[in-house]
């Protein structure tokens, strides 16, 4: 362990000092940050929900709440928390930041007893908002576009406008289907809005998911349940656009004329959308800083010491690349095994 005391476990759980791990479960550390709800990030968790008191946002506890029918809203161990609102543990604070990578993601600030300040990065979109910056001593930072290969020569104004284009396109011969994961497909509701002018059809769990995003101001399009009537006449009629996302059954033969996949990762540096056929198509949409946005936003937290997470790729390069442009004593994590109980 460095002079910090943060880490990335194999198990991908974030150490940040003594007292809180993120992201996963340590039995040694009594309180867990939850960043967001992806699955990559949600290992260990219901053994969390035994051992340890859990910090996350509270757009987070909703949407674990109308996935699994969680009773984290009665569990008098779950703590959810406003943005940068200090939470003590252990003679420290700990505060939660949003990260804009989806709705309720955020950072995690430690403050040490003698002011020492502990961050992680969590899955992050690039720029943030001047009042979203965490600022801190040492750093954990996510590593998914930490080699200079992964730059995007488009913005994701551009992936959007795509997106709408060839949507708009496909509805004049046909109805669509769409597949994103969590996140992603909120992301893709919203831009559907009211501009398409057929109904949006999915099923009673991504239904939740979207209540969930209502709350919380999203400005998204309406959608139908699959079993209602208004979606029964729908795929009846031949014009409307059917989403699957995570725990959805697709369907072997899709009756849709056109597939778009939505993926989190860039396929080409130069262009958000490939096209397999005249009926398959993937368009690349993230909320999440790619290896320029990833260098700058190091730099504007004004970490002197940098773990990059090398439990997914490119944390090696990253460091090397951090240490050479900025100036910074940057390692990768030690991805140790670490025996988890319940696992």
């Amino acid at each position: 362990m460095n002079r910090y005391g943060i880490d990335v476990l194999g198990s991908g759980a974030v150490l940040l000092g003594d007292s809180v791990v993120c992201d996963g479960f340590h039995k040694d550390r009594g309180v867990r940050a939850q960043t967001h709800v992806h699955d990559d990030h949600m290992g260990a968790f219901e053994t969390s929900k035994g051992f340890q008191d859990l910090l996350m946002s509270e757009a987070t506890r909703d949407l674990l709440v109308a996935e699994f029918n969680a009773d984290l809203d009665v569990r008098n161990n779950v703590y959810s928390l406003k943005p940068r609102t200090a939470f003590p543990v252990n003679g420290c604070k700990v505060s939660l930041i949003p990260s804009g990578h989806m709705l309720g993601s955020v950072q995690v600030l430690v403050e040490e007893a003698d002011g020492l300040r502990l961050g992680y990065s969590g899955d992050f979109r690039w720029p943030l908002e001047p009042d979203e910056i965490m600022e801190c001593d040492a750093l954990v930072v996510d590593s998914t576009y930490g080699s200079p290969q992964s730059i995007r020569d488009y913005t994701q104004e551009e992936a959007e406008t795509r997106f709408l284009e060839l949507i708009h396109a496909k509805l004049k011969i046909g109805s669509v289907r769409i597949y994103a994961h969590r996140g992603t497909i909120q992301r893709a509701i919203h831009l559907l809005g009211a501009n398409i002018g057929v109904p949006v059809v999915c099923s009673d769990r991504l239904c939740s998911e979207v209540r969930v995003y209502q709350k919380y101001g999203a400005a998204i399009a309406e959608v139908c349940a699959e079993w209602s009537a208004e979606a029964s006449k729908a795929l009846k009629g031949g014009r409307y656009v059917r989403l699957y996302s995570k725990g959805d059954k697709m369907p072997v033969e899709p009756r849709e004329r056109t597939t778009v996949t939505l993926s989190a990762f860039m396929m080409r540096r130069d262009d958000p959308l490939m096209e397999y056929s005249d009926r398959a198509y993937r368009v690349a949409m993230s909320n999440h800083a790619d290896f320029r946005g990833t260098v700058e936003y190091v730099q504007a937290t004004g970490a002197k010491y940098v773990v990059t997470d090398n439990t997914r790729t490119h944390g090696v390069e990253l460091a090397l690349e951090l240490s050479a442009r900025l100036g910074i004593e940057a390692v990768p994590s030690s991805n140790e095994l670490h025996y988890e109980w319940g696992t």
